[in-house]
């Protein structure tokens, strides 16, 4: 019922305005999927800028809290004593999730925890959902800009107007607002689709990065390449079936010698 749609190329080519994100937080037990539990999730949907909805909620972990997540959360056992257990949550969060691209900051940590919970309780993991993590992309856009990649460093680094504190909706919002900031930053490399924003984690320090602004206009499709030089003089002929992610891969760390 709940199962997400595998995306097609055509989808991978839409334009980001018209992409569905879900950025995410969760706030946990510990830092173990296997041995910890989910206390509270927040998220906020996004297409082309707009909020399209939030979802907040605590969860009674059903196991106790300990005291060093209080003081760096906030949440006590009081307050998630009387919250629903995750198995009464996960419905509606997959509702309201959908097939949006999940967004995160080391989303890693997070899919664990909702995939153990899924897994647990007799649902699909999340692994067909295309996801973008804020850390790696800032990792290859910032580079030197900032000491850390923290999202809260990240958050003053751009100034968003959300303070991450270590609760989920506060977090997930200043995650979107610093991948909002991202995006921008990304535009100048020819990030347009959403094929080109999942495959910004995968590029290296390359010395001709700044020419990947030039493929902001060249199709997603079969076709024919020349590479020439100032003066015009070919250096190179090239076919591809994807015109678009072949030259995009010369200037993005690719191993190509020619």
């Amino acid at each position: 019922m709940f199962a997400p749609l595998q995306r097609t190329f055509d989808d991978l080519g839409t334009p980001l305005h018209e992409v569905t994100f879900c950025v995410l937080d969760l706030e946990t037990t510990g830092g173990s999927a296997n041995h910890h539990a989910i206390t509270e999730i927040g998220a906020v949907k996004l297409r082309g800028g707009e909020c399209l909805g939030r979802f907040e909620t605590l969860v009674n972990p059903g196991v106790a809290i300990p005291p060093l997540i209080t003081v760096l959360t906030g949440i006590t056992e009081a307050m998630v004593l009387p919250a629903p257990r995750i198995g009464e949550i996960l419905p509606s969060f997959l509702e309201f999730l959908g097939d949006a691209v999940i967004v995160g900051h080391n989303i890693r940590f997070d899919i664990s925890f909702l995939d153990a919970a899924l897994i647990g309780h007799g649902f699909a993991s999340l692994s067909e959902h295309q996801r973008t993590d804020t850390l790696a992309l800032a990792r290859r856009l910032l580079r030197d800009d900032v000491v850390n990649l923290k999202l809260g460093t990240l958050a003053r680094h751009f100034r968003v107007a959300t303070t991450p504190n270590h609760r989920a909706m506060a977090d997930a919002q200043a995650t979107a607002e610093v991948f909002h900031a991202l995006l921008e930053r990304a535009t100048a490399f020819g990030v347009l689709g959403l094929d080109d924003l999942l495959a910004v984690p995968k590029m290296h320090t390359h010395p001709s990065a700044h020419k990947l602004g030039l493929t902001a206009d060249l199709p997603r499709a079969p076709g024919v390449y020349i590479f020439r030089d100032r003066n015009r003089t070919p250096l190179y002929v090239g076919k591809a079936t994807n015109l678009r992610s072949r030259v995009r891969s010369y200037f993005s760390g690719d191993d190509r010698r020619k």
